[in-house]
């Protein structure tokens, strides 16, 4: 947004146009107090205040600061020296002091993104915005200060304490409550296609009667992943910012558990006045979806549009917001209604109607884009292998997410890479090309799963270390997508 004023000899008066809310209405009364608490003289003129562009809805008070600004460049007779690379982030208080505002780290991280030299925000602590390189990001406590900053002199809060914004920095460690892969007994198959999962970005199925471990395993599956770069770490932030949620800056991925009670609205996002959904609130993270069956078809099949683009539009006749959503979907459900079809410990109740209605809520274009789909069984005690922790898999994903990164330029996982870039990168030999649209052919199975056949075969060559994908990997992955595609096959599901 830009702002501009126009100060003129008329009765004394303050409007503000371009669209704004009551609360940037209101923002005029701290205008006007600020300039009578700088002795600036405004007695009979008119100022007029636009925000531009003036076909946008504007709300918040984050535009005070640049509002006051703006008048005062009108009204000094020494213009403040302020060039197009400046960006000024900060609402008003009476007596001229420079206050955060809702919305703030996240209007901040667009501003770096529009690609501003200089920012002037609150006093806050900004020591979570270390990694960004080439941008001035100043805190100052009034006008004053801002005043003579602009003038040329530096400012005094940029060596001194500054007290931090909502929380604090959080330790990298894993909660003490969590669950760690050591403590799950069996469940090898479950616990490889996790990895791959972790390690690519994939999404996952779960289903098997009550008490198998569908939830254990979700809950220890974001331990892990690995740590959040700086990057992400602050987008992170100000999503949950918006939302109002707690969360401080951590480097551990977000893990969200939804009630299957739980809204579309509350799920995907909006409201009369839209904020972030749970699966914002999962970005860069996990959400955990248990009991898939029981959450209502309207709100599932709305997920199908995030799980492919890695954010989400939300539109109100008002305005229109987008919100990142790029996570992985961990969904788990009963194979029945009564929970026991093909278990070994009680008979099931469930007429066949019953059962192939159950497993067909969810959608095919919903579960056609879930990458593993496994059927678990009940593990005894007597089941004692000794497992891995979490902590020596995360080590395996994360040095497969930075080949990731280092092959593709950026933060982009072989899940979610254009296929155009993931084709030119992912070292598949033309036999291996033919050998993938046979097993298609034969398979009957879609262009969607030739591709990702493709990303799983990548993933697990990354997390064995290589540079182009192996016949075995591709081996795993065609193996893999032959146990999902059973899920089809309602009568075959807990055979696998």
């Amino acid at each position: 947004m830009t702002v501009e004023a126009s100060v003129r000899g008329d009765k004394e008066q303050c409007v503000i146009i371009g669209l704004p809310d009551a609360s940037i209405k209101e923002s005029k009364e701290r205008v006007l107090s600020c300039l009578h608490e700088m002795n600036l003289d405004i007695e009979m003129k008119k100022i007029t205040i636009h925000l531009s562009p003036s076909d946008v809805r504007k709300s918040g008070t984050g535009f005070d600061c640049a509002m006051l600004l703006a008048v005062m460049q009108e009204v000094l007779k020494k213009p403040l020296p302020i060039d197009d690379s400046t960006c000024v982030i900060a609402a008003l208080s009476l007596n001229c002091e420079l206050v955060p505002f809702h919305g703030m780290i996240p209007a901040i991280q667009q501003a770096i993104t529009l690609g501003f030299n200089r920012i002037l925000i609150p006093p806050i602590n900004i020591s979570f915005l270390q990694h960004v390189a080439g941008v001035e990001i100043v805190p100052l406590h009034d006008m004053n200060g801002v005043v003579s900053y602009l003038n040329g002199q530096p400012s005094l809060l940029l060596n001194e304490h500054q007290e931090p914004f909502l929380e604090e920095f959080e330790a990298s460690q894993e909660d003490p409550s969590t669950t760690d892969f050591s403590s799950v007994r069996g469940h090898q198959e479950a616990k490889r296609a996790m990895e791959i999962c972790a390690a690519g970005g994939h999404h996952l199925f779960l289903t098997g009667p009550p008490g198998c471990g569908k939830s254990m395993l979700a809950d220890a599956f974001h331990t892990i992943l690995p740590d959040l770069t700086p990057e992400a770490m602050v987008e992170l932030y100000g999503i949950y910012h918006l939302a109002r949620e707690n969360r401080g800056m951590s480097l551990r991925p977000p893990y969200r558990h939804p009630h299957h009670s739980a809204s579309s609205v509350s799920l995907i996002g909006g409201g009369t006045f839209p904020k972030p959904g749970e699966i914002s609130l999962a970005h860069s993270g996990v959400l955990f979806l248990d009991e898939l069956g029981e959450f209502s078809k309207k709100t599932l099949d709305m997920l199908r549009q995030p799980l492919e683009a890695g954010e989400v539009s939300i539109s109100r006749v008002k305005q229109t917001v987008t919100y990142p959503s790029r996570f992985i979907l961990i969904a788990a459900t009963n194979p029945c209604p009564c929970g026991y079809y093909g278990s070994n410990e009680r008979y099931c109740t469930c007429s066949p109607k019953q059962v192939t209605s159950h497993q067909l809520k969810a959608s095919g274009p919903l579960l056609d884009r879930l990458d593993f789909v496994l059927s678990l069984h009940s593990v005894g005690l007597q089941k004692n292998t000794a497992a891995e922790s979490s902590a020596s898999i995360r080590q395996r994903t994360t040095r497969a997410r930075e080949q990731q990164y280092k092959r593709y330029g950026n933060e982009c996982l072989n899940g979610f890479v254009p296929f155009q870039r993931l084709d030119e990168t992912c070292g598949l030999s033309n036999e291996q090309k033919e050998r993938i649209q046979q097993v298609c052919f034969e398979q009957k199975w879609s262009n969607r799963t030739q591709t990702k056949l493709i990303r799983i075969a990548r993933t697990i060559a990354d997390l064995n270390g290589t540079e182009h994908i192996s016949e075995n990997a591709l081996q795993e992955a065609i193996q893999w997508k032959q146990n999902a595609n059973q899920l089809h096959n309602p009568s075959s599901l807990v055979d696998n």
